[in-house]
């Protein structure tokens, strides 16, 4: 009876851990959480970024919620998403450090795109050393949506869509340093790409708003 108990005990509490892991189990929900960690979204932003359809994305949002990783809140007409706590945000970001350290290929993956895109790319301490000494620009590539949620100190946002059309507004005289998502991100190496085509001296910080705001701590 002792055993008996014990198990049922034990097996109530992986089979609900395993919702967890359901949740974490498709590569369409991991970008939705990438998504959500930059601030909250409505269903029709989250397809339209993602490319997905509407119902697709609603699909995936209902196998979100159902490991309580996602919350919702209607605000007016619309309804919007987010992770459902700061734990979340950060197991998010430790599957995807998990991932990078003990998957080789994504790390084949990320340095394949690198020398596709032929930038040079910069980290964090790389990044506060240069800020520190002046005359560089950070620029956010997200949309302003997420820019407005949270940035890195100082940063200009202009969206990569509509970058080719502001690049103007940038100084060849300064050197930029590009950032986007994070890693899972390809936007800072496209636009360092681009700025870099068109005469300008940017690195790709494929850094998150989360990360420098861990390594800032």
């Amino acid at each position: 009876m002792l055993n008996a108990t014990a198990i049922n005990y034990k097996d109530s509490l992986y089979g609900e851990l395993a919702k967890v892991g359901k949740s974490l189990s498709s590569e369409r929900r991991l970008e939705i959480m990438d998504l959500l960690a930059q601030g909250p979204k409505t269903v029709e932003a989250i397809s339209t970024e993602s490319k997905m359809s509407i119902a697709n994305t609603s699909r995936h949002l209902q196998v979100l919620r159902e490991g309580n990783l996602v919350a919702r809140q209607k605000s007016g007409k619309f309804v919007y998403y987010t992770l459902a706590t700061n734990k979340v945000v950060a197991l998010f970001y430790l599957l995807r450090d998990v991932g990078e350290e003990q998957l080789s290929a994504i790390r084949q993956i990320q340095a394949d795109f690198n020398r596709s895109e032929q930038i040079e790319s910069i980290t964090l301490p790389e990044t506060l050393e240069k800020m520190k000494q002046g005359n560089v620009v950070l620029l956010d590539v997200r949309p302003e949506s997420e820019y407005s949620h949270g940035h890195i100190d100082q940063a200009e946002n202009i969206p990569i869509d509509d970058l080719q059309a502001r690049v103007t507004q940038l100084s060849k005289d300064q050197e930029i340093i590009v950032y986007c998502r994070g890693s899972l991100c390809a936007y800072a190496n496209m636009a360092t790409h681009e700025l870099n085509e068109q005469g300008y001296h940017a690195y790709s910080l494929n850094e998150s708003y989360y990360d420098w705001q861990q390594a800032i701590k």
